[in-house]
């Protein structure tokens, strides 16, 4: 596998051609299709995964049995970590929310890698704190916020990771669905969907296909929320 294509993770920023190259020599190239369990939820962990292409949910189950969203990744970030690294069972499913590409490290090339950079280590300790930072925050959000703060934020979010210019001061982003909205803000999916259309009334939210596009007053209102 070409050493090149980890260039595009900023785990690897750091790196020379020969250490990418010893990253490529370990990394082995998997697929998954949409809606496909990647990584089950209390099963044993041993590989780590780097998304080339797609994106994942990474959720829970509730002792109800209700599925609990904690975020989602893309392109150019990871998951599995935890688990190498603690040699505890996996904390999380991750599912594939579209058709999926990852590059899988075993456990064992994983943790030479991390003893042999530095730069590899500290990175994911950066990237590390930065979700528990998130998750943080979203606790905060859960206990202080009402249901429209909390999709306030969630649609900020939304638009800052996923988010692309669109005409007419508009940002567009790919619709999530109103279980998926629901399953991460701790609401029900009949809630986001009236809060949605509401949105949609007062011309802050448009709708088509399988994009939504929020105006640039929508997100001052949601900062405003949030």
């Amino acid at each position: 596998m070409a050493y090149e294509l980890f260039r595009r993770f900023s785990l690897f920023a750091e790196l020379d051609d020969a250490e990418l190259a010893s990253v490529a020599a370990v990394a082995k190239p998997r697929r998954f299709a949409r809606d496909e369990v990647v990584i089950r939820e209390d099963e044993r962990g041993d590989v780590f995964c780097l998304i080339k292409q797609g994106r994942v949910k990474i959720s829970m189950t509730s002792p109800e049995g209700k599925e609990i969203i904690l975020s989602t990744l893309g392109p150019g970030e990871f998951f599995g970590e935890m688990s190498l690294l603690d040699d505890e069972p996996r904390s999380a499913s991750v599912i594939a929310t579209e058709k999926l590409e990852v590059l899988t490290i075993w456990q064992s090339d994983f943790l030479e890698l991390l003893r042999e950079n530095f730069g590899i280590t500290r990175r994911l300790l950066a990237e590390m704190s930065k979700r528990l930072r998130d998750a943080s925050s979203r606790i905060e959000s859960l206990a202080t916020m009402d249901v429209y703060g909390r999709l306030a934020r969630y649609l900020l979010e939304l638009a800052a990771s996923q988010g692309r210019e669109a005409p007419d001061g508009y940002v567009a982003v790919t619709r999530p669905t109103h279980q998926a909205i629901a399953n991460t803000i701790g609401t029900s999916r009949e809630t986001v969907s009236r809060l949605i259309h509401e949105l949609m009334e007062q011309g802050l939210l448009l709708s088509e296909g399988k994009t939504i596009y929020m105006r640039r007053e929508a997100l001052r209102k949601f900062r405003e929320a949030s």
